[in-house]
This record gives structure tokens, C-alpha cells and sequence, in this order.
């Protein structure tokens, strides 16, 4: 869709499409529900919507653990208006169940384990796709014709069919779990294809049907003069049809995370290989967006500078590290009179035998048998492939003693990046290595550490120039980036070259190092900005001001309130 370039600030409103619940829904918000929102956004002079991804998850109930980068998620379905007929019966019997559930608050979801609250998501999706397999027996075979005709337009959907048969047959495990077509090449895919055709077409069909109701819905938004904002996320789930059917987009043997140790479990990409496809699976994803969305906000833009990748057989991210970033290498540390003997001192978890013994007591010996031996001192140090936290995890070691040994394993200078080449570990400074070293090794490092961020720095300037300008070729939708987090100096002043929006977000705008924090003027705010109260993992407005600012009277001066009002009530939400 073509973002319509409104001249003045613009107001928009964020909801997932589950909560946009009408009488026409069937348990959750659903495509054909938008148009409801837009007439009401349009009169009240609101001009933007923006919804959570609506990518098939399966089960998940998380919006961003997609099945798919580019397949809708069944569970939005209006089913009242597929030209397929469905018993009316089975849509009754459904929408009785849901209202039943409803009144009975502590039913536990039989798949996610999860208690649900307003939405059986699993009833409603597995109540939407039994009926949907009844619709599918009765597609006209003009309709399958024109399925068919459409997927040859659209090819990502024949490898998400054959995924999404597959993951069925193999009882929803994920495809690292099956027996059969773990790795399949392209002529497998095509061979595989032609053996499960008839099964798949039904989830052609259903992707057709489902981006037809989507479409329909985005161009009624547009015809009211309200656009429609998607949320891309960066990352993809490495049990999806795209890592399944084209994992060369990706590098396997590291996951996302952020330095305070957060693992997001989702590979990285293979940057080096998309680039020389000239991204032809990011472009496809950003042209299947553009069916729906006059805007779109880049999830975590920061990873398209630089991401944090964790070694894959880490469950924490301690052991991660920026990729790109400029390496330290091996003759560089010799330059500095590090020997062999010293380098791996500094890039090796070392166990000192009297502190192995007096913290894992009887176990000590099974940590031993992990670790090797320096010649014949009472040392230990970690093997060069080896033990990583999930060897840990795995071993024979009581809960307690794998507790103990998790922060050994994280207690290095340097973490090796490849033969040779290693980068300083996120708290090196209070490493055992770190802290053995002389006063002029140290200043010595830190130069040499501070010379490869700088040179870092102009890496991940130049990979987000890349990327994000790719990302905007077609120049169809406003792109809005979530630029949240610490960011590197490069990140504003290329999303102002590019025309990308930032991120401003209020409560978190303020001048922290002052006394009293004030919040930072909106005046003050970047014009190519977008600025809200709340994002989709904070509270919500409400939530916001009756909770964490319930005492804030910085935020009652902004507002124009009196010291003693209350926030919690319409006051401080009408202000």
C-alpha cells in the first residue's frame, strides 16, 4: 500500500488485531474486524492504526515466534466469509464452546499450558482450522485453479505448505525433530512437492483465502483515509518453513540476544550470503508486507548495525558478542608480548584444583572429566570446543553444582571469534584472566580494545546504511524504526539520511542525569519521530499511569495537573 505522505503530525493508535473483538468474531479480533476500528479511528480524527505481527505462530501465542515470515495466521479468519460453504451448525457449536470457556476463567490451555484470559487462543484455532478443513472439501476446483495460479506468484507459500504438512504429520514437533526431511535441498523440495501435492494445496488455499480477507480489510482502511501500520519483526523462528526450506539465509550456530544476557533462542542471518542473492528473501518479505501495510516499524533496527549473537550452545548470552565487529587478533596480542601460553590464559575458562574441590565437593571429579588438565598442575581449564552451558546443563551434575559452574564457564578476557581472532568478553574487566595482568598490560589492552570498537563503529555504520537502504528500495511504506536500547553513535544520523522515524517513547524520554529527571519537551522530540506512552511489552497507558507514575509529579506538571491528582482515573488519561 502507498503510504499516503500526510503534511502534519499525524495520530495514531496501537492494538493487536486478537483484542479488535466484534460481534462478527469468532473469539479473538480478526482481519474483517480493521474496517470496524478504521470508521471509528476516522471519526474521531485518528489517521493511523498499527497492530502486532499477524504471521502464523501455530500455537504460540507470541506474535513474534513466527511459523512463517511471509503466511498469515489462520487464526484471523472471518469464516462467515469464505465463498466456501461451512455447516452453520459448526460455527454455532464453536462460538458456544468460547462462551462457555469464558465463564469458566481457570481452564488451562491443553497445548500452551497457558491460562487463558479473554482468548482460548488453542480452542479458537483449533475449532477455526477443523472447520476450515470442512470448507477445503468443498473449494471449487475453478477456486483450487485459481489457488494454484496464485502461488506460482507467490513461492514462498509452496515451501510453508509442505512445512505446515509435514510439522502436522510429525505431530507439531519441530522439524529438528523429524525423522525424515530435515534437510532438504531444492530438487527434495520439488520431488516433495509433486509426492504431497494434493494434501498441501489446502494450505495454498488457505493463505489465499486469508490474504484475500486481509487485502480487502487494508483497502477499506485506505478508502477512509486510514493507514494501516504492520510490525516486522527482525528475527525469525528457527522452527519455520524459512529456516527449514532456505537455511542458507541463516547462520545456525549463533542466536540473538542483547548483552545483559538476554537469549532470544532465534538464529542469526547469513548476511554475507543474502547480500550475494542481492536480499532476495528480505525483498519478497517486505513486498508480501506492502499487500497490507502503508507503514511498518523495523523491529530491533539496532541488529541491522549490529546484532548480538550467542554461541548456540549457550541457553545465556554472557558469552555473546557484537557480529559484525572488528577482530582482535592473535598477532596483535603477540605484538603486545602475550605468548601462546598467555592468550589461551585469557581466552580459556580456567578452575584452579582447591577451588574446584571446595566448591563442587564430591563432584569435582565429574567437572574434571569436562574440563582437561594444564600438564600437571592442580589446574583445569575448558576444552577448546568445549563445555558449553548446554554440555553443562546435560551432564550428571546436581541442579546445584551446574548453578556453580555456569559462571565459570562464562569467566574469560577473550572469546574466540574464529581461528585466531578473538573480542573482549561483555565483563572482562572482572575476569580472572583481566584481573591477573599487569597495570601497563591492562592500558595496554584497553587501547587495543578501544581501537577495535572504533573500528566496529564504522562497521555497523556501514551494515545499517546497507541494509536499512535496501529496505527501503521500493519507498512505498513509511518505514518507522524501534530504536530503543543502547544505541551506537551511527544509528540516528543514518535513519535521518534514510528518512527513517525513530522511536520516542515517554515515559522512557527523559533526562536522566538530572536531578528530578524531567521528561524531555515533545518539542524537543526528532520530527521524524514516533511517540507513544506505551509499546506492545510495557504497560499500557492506563496501566502506566495508575501503576509505575501512580507518584510521579514530574509527569503531573507536564500534564498540567495539580500535585495531588489522581492518574489512575480519566484525568490523567484525558490529559
Amino acid at each position: 500500500m502507498k503510504y499516503p505522505h500526510f503534511r502534519h503530525t499525524v495520530t495514531g493508535v496501537v492494538v493487536p488485531l486478537s483484542a479488535i473483538k466484534s460481534r462478527k468474531s469468532l473469539g479473538i479480533g480478526e482481519f474483517a474486524d480493521l474496517p470496524m476500528l478504521g470508521r471509528w479511528a476516522a471519526s474521531v480524527g485518528i489517521e493511523l492504526i498499527q497492530i502486532l505481527p499477524v504471521n502464523d505462530t501455530g500455537f504460540e501465542t507470541s506474535p513474534y515466534s513466527a511459523l512463517s515470515a511471509f503466511a498469515l495466521h489462520p487464526v484471523y479468519a472471518r469464516l462467515d466469509d469464505f465463498p466456501e460453504a461451512a455447516n452453520p451448525g459448526d460455527i454455532a457449536a464453536l462460538r458456544s464452546e468460547l462462551k462457555n470457556r469464558r465463564k469458566k476463567p481457570g481452564t488451562v490451555s491443553t497445548v500452551s499450558g497457558i491460562t487463558p484470559g479473554n482468548i482460548n487462543f488453542d480452542t479458537v484455532l483449533a475449532g477455526k482450522m477443523r472447520i476450515l478443513r470442512s470448507m477445503w472439501k468443498n473449494a471449487a476446483a475453478a477456486d483450487i485453479k485459481k489457488a494454484e495460479k496464485w502461488a506460482k506468484n507467490n513461492p514462498w507459500v509452496q515451501n510453508y505448505a509442505l512445512f505446515s504438512l509435514l510439522k502436522e504429520e510429525n505431530e507439531l514437533k519441530s522439524w529438528v525433530e523429524w525423522k525424515e526431511f530435515r534437510n532438504p535441498e531444492r530438487k527434495d523440495l520439488s520431488r516433495l512437492w509433486k509426492k504431497k501435492k494434493d494434501k498441501a494445496l489446502f494450505w495454498v488455499w488457505l493463505q489465499w483465502r486469508l490474504e484475500e480477507q486481509f487485502a480487502a480489510a487494508s483497502r477499506e482502511l485506505d478508502s477512509l483515509g486510514v493507514a494501516l501500520k504492520g510490525d516486522i519483526p527482525i528475527l525469525i523462528n528457527e522452527d519455520s518453513a524459512d529456516l527449514w526450506a532456505e537455511r542458507d539465509n541463516f547462520n545456525r550456530d549463533f542466536r540473538a540476544g542483547s548483552p545483559d544476557g538476554q537469549n532470544w533462542g532465534f538464529p542469526i542471518y547469513n548476511w554475507e550470503y543474502l547480500r550475494s542473492e542481492d536480499y532476495r528473501w528480505w525483498r519478497d518479505r517486505l513486498n508480501q508486507a506492502a499487500k497490507f501495510y502503508h507503514a511498518w516499524r523495523i523491529d530491533h533496527v539496532l541488529g541491522f548495525f549490529r546484532i548480538w549473537a550467542v554461541p548456540k550452545g549457550d541457553f545465556s548470552a554472557w558469552n555473546g558478542y557484537f557480529k559484525p565487529s572488528a577482530p582482535v587478533t592473535r598477532v596483535e596480542l603477540e605484538a603486545l608480548g602475550f605468548d601462546t601460553g598467555r592468550i589461551t590464559w585469557l581466552s580459556r575458562a580456567h578452575f584452579p584444583g582447591n577451588e574446584l574441590r571446595e566448591i563442587f565437593g564430591d563432584e569435582a571429579g565429574l567437572v574434571q572429566k569436562m574440563l582437561e588438565q594444564v600438564g600437571s598442575e592442580d589446574l583445569w581449564r575448558s576444552r577448546p570446543d568445549g563445555p558449553d552451558e548446554k554440555e553443562a546443563a546435560a551432564s550428571p551434575l546436581s541442579v546445584e553444582a551446574r548453578e556453580a559452574l555456569y559462571p565459570f564457564l562464562r569467566n574469560k578476557t577473550l572469546l574466540s571469534t574464529g581461528e585466531d581472532s578473538f573480542t573482549p568478553s561483555r565483563n572482562y574487566q572482572s575476569t580472572r584472566g583481566w584481573l591477573s595482568l599487569t597495570g601497563d598490560e591492562k592500558l595496554n589492552l584497553k587501547d587495543l580494545f578501544q581501537r577495535k570498537l572504533n573500528v566496529s563503529e564504522s562497521l555497523w555504520e556501514q551494515s545499517g546504511r546497507e541494509l536499512l537502504s535496501m529496505m527501503k528500495t521500493d519507498g512505498s511504506m513509511l518505514v518507522c524504526a524501534e530504536d530503543l536500547g543502547a544505541i551506537p553513535p551511527s544509528v540516528p544520523g543514518v535513519l535521518q539520511e534514510l528518512g527513517i522515524l525513530g522511536l520516542k517513547v515517554t515515559r522512557w524520554s527523559r533526562k536522566w542525569d538530572e536531578p528530578s529527571q524531567p521528561y524531555i519537551p515533545f518539542s524537543d522530540y526528532p520530527e521524524l519521530s514516533v511517540a507513544t506512552s506505551s509499546v506492545h511489552d510495557s504497560t499500557t497507558l492506563r496501566g502506566w499511569l495508575a501503576g509505575e507514575a501512580a507518584e510521579d509529579n514530574e509527569l503531573r506538571g507536564v500534564l498540567g495537573l495539580k500535585e495531588d491528582a489522581d492518574l489512575s482515573g480519566s484525568a490523567g488519561v484525558k490529559a
